[in-house]
């Protein structure tokens, strides 16, 4: 057959579709004006500077082409977000939805109302609810680039992104490209947009490997204006601490969106009206960003203190001791605490100078760590036990920290002066003799059994005859049904693993945990103390994605704390949980191997805390 006929053909087939479906726009005009128009806020309070979201929502039966009109806001920086729409056609009757997004930021604060929105459609008026609002004036203040940038901060162009225009893009930047090993780089994720896409976006972080990498929260969200268009931007800012010199790339950030499809179809004016409006689904889209390389230096050796522990940021140094005064033998804690700017976990241990008079044992350690103003700080803390062996006044002699100061490029030291605690003489016991005659329980030997019991060599080799017993029976009618209803139940929990992912992970979260654990262990026992540490976090870290259905490789330590305490994990398991984490963590970039001895310990913890954490999530699913 010819292309010409084809086009033929293809033609007709159109022209009887559209006969066939547009007797049912204009059969009953009662249709037409079935419209309702409704308006939503989010948040209801906020700051000044901080956006709002208003959705204007407009549905009936009718195909709809005006738009919604707002009132005037003079409170308000007003800009559009998007349009988004939806059409269904079912038995003869079409239903349709208008969605528009405008974004507002309030200019001052206040209690304000956002007056009624109206419609005109077919000589109509159609209106909405005033909305209520209150605005703080905690926040900051509105957006400069709303008005005019400032020439030092001009925008530039925004990049084209190979799917989505200029309307949707992604950008990852640096407030620095050289610095020192250990030194902060502050990394921050942008993401433009004009248009409102279908669904929630799908963020991946770029790859960190060779940093620490600390999320630094809130997300922000605020408008600007690129090259006269004003776009609507999410923030998320993350401190990248370099583990080693060299040059390190940061990876491309990724952004997975589910957009709207008003792309003609090869011209056809049938797929243009029917697909295009009616049944499309939208298309995804990936945003990538570009890599990023990072020039790390090695410390400099010249100045470097005998007791420097690789320490990078600006700290200070306090020491005590629990108490003044101790009898011989009783224990007593030297805490001391490293507190300042800079990466918290990966702070040394200070050397302890000789402690004459004193039996010392181990040292543990402990870190808080917090995040403000686009900065990590927090305090290390470690606490000895010291046990005083002789009396009188017993000195622990001034301690001394050093550390690297990337700001001035030297190596400086801090020091706490020296301790003194007064031990007083302890109490004397006596030891007292063992009467081997006091030692018995005076109950005496109880005889069990006066005689022997032989075996017997003869038994009865014919069974009697007595009848089936009843359970037998009722079990043979029961077993034919409850077998049925065992594979009825097998099945569908096979069609389930298959059909709903998050279930699969949730029902196999335990068994892949366990693996992980399983290959830990190969680990410590083969001496491999780092592999060991990252098998061990990827164990919690995966157990607890599968369970609570997030991605893998998009939680964050404090994404899992906040979820588990959402599901009714206690203060005690939450922070066992953070520490054994902070101990991976520190292991795995620390310099040298970690201990046998410590490996052990930190098994033994992840297998209890997985325990618990099944039994709490696994009772919250059931429920």
């Amino acid at each position: 057959m010819s292309q010409a006929a084809n086009k033929k053909i293809r033609a007709w087939l159109s022209g009887i579709a559209a006969c066939a479906v547009l007797p049912v726009f204009f059969a009953n005009p009662a249709w037409a004006q079935e419209v309702q128009i409704s308006a939503r806020l989010t948040p209801q309070q906020a700051a000044v500077g901080q956006p709002l979201q208003l959705v204007v929502i407009i549905s009936g039966k009718a195909s709809i082409n005006a738009q919604p009109q707002l009132p005037d806001l003079p409170a308000f920086q007003v800009s559009r977000g998007g349009r988004s729409s939806n059409f269904s056609f079912v038995n003869g009757k079409i239903s349709s939805s208008l969605s528009y997004t405008y974004v507002l930021v309030p200019r001052q604060a206040g209690k304000f109302t956002i007056g009624s929105i109206t419609l005109e459609h077919a000589g109509k008026i159609y209106s909405t609810q005033p909305l209520a609002v209150s605005i703080s004036g905690s926040g900051q203040a509105a957006p400069p680039a709303l008005q005019q940038p400032a020439p030092s901060q001009a925008p530039q162009s925004p990049p084209r992104a190979a799917q989505t225009g200029d309307a949707m893009f992604i950008t990852t930047e640096v407030d620095r490209r050289e610095v020192y090993v250990n030194e902060p780089v502050m990394l921050s994720f942008k993401y433009y947009t004009r248009i409102a896409p279908l669904s929630q976006p799908q963020y991946q972080a770029p790859e960190t490997s060779g940093f620490w990498s600390e999320d630094l929260p809130p997300q922000r969200e605020y408008t600007s204006v690129l090259n006269g268009q004003t776009y609507r931007i999410t923030e998320i800012k993350t401190a990248l601490f370099p583990t080693a010199a060299g040059t390190l790339t940061i990876g491309p950030a990724r952004l997975q969106v589910h957009l709207q499809d008003f792309q003609r179809r090869g011209g056809d004016p049938f797929n243009d009206i029917f697909s295009r409006n009616f049944f499309s689904r939208g298309r995804q889209a990936e945003l990538r960003s570009q890599p990023i390389k990072i020039q790390v230096k090695s410390l400099p050796s010249q100045g470097k203190p005998g007791d420097f522990s690789g320490t990078v940021g600006k700290w200070s140094l306090s020491a005590k001791l629990d108490r003044r005064e101790a009898k011989v033998g009783e224990a007593v804690t030297l805490e001391i605490r490293i507190f300042g700017e800079g990466n918290v976990k990966s702070v040394g241990k200070p050397d302890l100078p000789v402690l004459t008079g004193f039996k010392v044992y181990e040292t543990v350690s402990s870190s808080e760590v917090q995040k403000k103003n686009d900065q990590v700080r927090g305090v290390k803390i470690y606490r000895t036990l010291l046990r005083p062996e002789v009396t009188g006044t017993l000195t622990v002699p001034p301690i001394t920290y050093s550390y690297f100061n990337p700001d001035t490029r030297k190596y400086e030291k801090v020091q706490v002066p020296a301790l003194n605690l007064k031990v007083l003489p302890g109490e004397i016991r006596a030891a007292v003799p063992l009467d081997p005659a006091s030692a018995t329980t005076g109950e005496g030997v109880k005889v069990v059994a006066r005689d022997i019991r032989y075996l017997k060599t003869k038994l009865p080799l014919q069974r009697p005859a007595r009848p089936l017993p009843a359970w037998l029976l009722i079990s043979g009618f029961l077993l034919p049904p409850l077998a049925v209803l065992g594979i009825w139940g097998w099945q569908r929990h096979q069609d389930r693993l298959l059909a709903d992912p998050r279930y699969a992970r949730r029902r196999r979260a335990d068994q892949s945990a366990w693996r992980a654990l399983r290959q830990a262990r190969r680990a410590r026992l083969r001496g491999e103390g780092k592999k060991f540490y990252s098998l061990l976090a990827q164990a919690l870290a995966g157990y607890l994605a599968d369970q609570l259905g997030v991605s893998r490789s998009g939680i964050t330590q404090r994404e899992i704390l906040s979820r588990l305490r959402e599901k009714g994990a206690d203060e005690g398991l939450t922070g066992n949980l953070n520490a054994l984490f902070d101990e991976c963590d520190f292991a795995r970039f620390a310099p040298n191997e970690p201990p046998g001895t410590e490996t052990e310990k930190h098994e033994q913890q992840a297998e209890a805390l997985l325990t618990q954490l099944n039994r709490i999530l696994t009772r919250r699913g059931k429920a």
